[in-house]
């Protein structure tokens, strides 16, 4: 006999409201079967998104095992279920009814054995309309010795480059005086041999350009003189030559001058460098340093230029 009417249209209402035979509620959107993800040390750092939905269970496999009591989820309170079976690599969820959709829930995992990546976090988004069922994470770990290995040749990087620094240093000190008062590692009688000979310096109010600091130094065949200028009440100085001799007319070969690039601001200082060949017995002398202005006819005389 042909069941009656009411029966039938309870079947229909009851078949509207089941999972159909692929698990997906009607409504939502099929997703692939299986979707892989491929966590690396190098992206240990990025959270991975993966979708659920409610009443929906979401398998997490991975090829590695996890460490007990690792694995957390964030507002437990919105899943009905969180298995965990760390010996398997294996999480599965099942959100309730009560997780909203659009909310973003954190997890995190972490493994058992000591490679790294050592744990990693994944976004739990919850979609009505779309759900992930199994989700494959293969990990492809380095060990810690790696890093180690790495760590060690940068170390070893470093350490060459500071013995190279410092090899060259000692050879500017014997080569190029200015270079190091232009790369500030020298400067105000700090980093060579030095003698701060301002105090015996004689200067008048009429001179053009006023010395504020004055410092000597000396390295292997090589003395410099810096001097550190007040040039706020007169116009820019720019060295055009120095010379450096003594009161019985015997001078030093200048090889170069240096001073501080741009404008100054107000208060600040030029600092001027005079870079000389040294024979010992005679640079040990009293000098005066002469120095000419690139564009202009100042001069600026120093007396009583000693060397340490």
């Amino acid at each position: 006999m042909p069941p009656s009417l009411p029966t039938t249209l309870l079947l229909l209402h009851l078949l509207e409201g089941a999972p159909s035979a692929s698990g997906i509620v009607p409504g939502q959107t099929a997703l692939p079967d299986e979707r892989h993800i491929e966590l690396t040390a190098d992206g240990a750092r990025q959270d991975w998104e993966v979708r659920i939905s409610p009443n929906q269970a979401s398998n997490l496999m991975f090829n590695a095992p996890l460490r007990r009591g690792s694995v957390t989820v964030q507002e437990r309170e919105l899943f009905q279920s969180v298995m965990v079976d760390e010996s398997a690599g294996l999480i599965t969820l099942l959100p309730s009814a009560m997780a909203p959709p659009g909310k973003t829930v954190m997890l995190v995992v972490g493994f058992a054995d000591n490679n790294l990546p050592e744990n990693t976090t994944f976004r739990l988004v919850v979609r009505a309309d779309q759900v992930e069922r199994q989700v494959r994470v293969d990990r492809k770990p380095r060990s810690a010795s790696f890093f180690q290995e790495e760590a060690r040749q940068a170390r070893e990087r470093a350490e060459h480059c500071e013995t190279a620094l410092g090899r060259q240093t000692t050879r500017k000190g014997q080569e190029d005086l200015v270079g190091l008062f232009s790369a500030r590692l020298v400067k105000k009688g700090i980093g060579i041999r030095s003698l701060d000979f301002f105090s015996d310096l004689p200067q008048s109010p009429a001179d053009s350009l006023f010395v504020k600091e004055a410092y000597s130094y000396r390295a292997i065949g090589r003395v410099a003189v810096e001097l550190w200028l007040d040039e706020s009440h007169q116009q820019p100085w720019r060295v055009k030559s120095a010379e450096l001799v003594t009161e019985e007319g015997h001078s030093l070969r200048v090889l170069r001058t240096w001073q501080s690039p741009g404008v100054l601001r107000p208060g600040e200082l030029r600092q001027i460098v005079v870079e000389a060949e040294a024979p010992e017995p005679q640079s040990q002398e009293l000098f005066l340093l002469r120095l000419t202005e690139s564009e202009g006819t100042r001069t600026l005389t120093v007396r009583g230029v000693t060397f340490p």
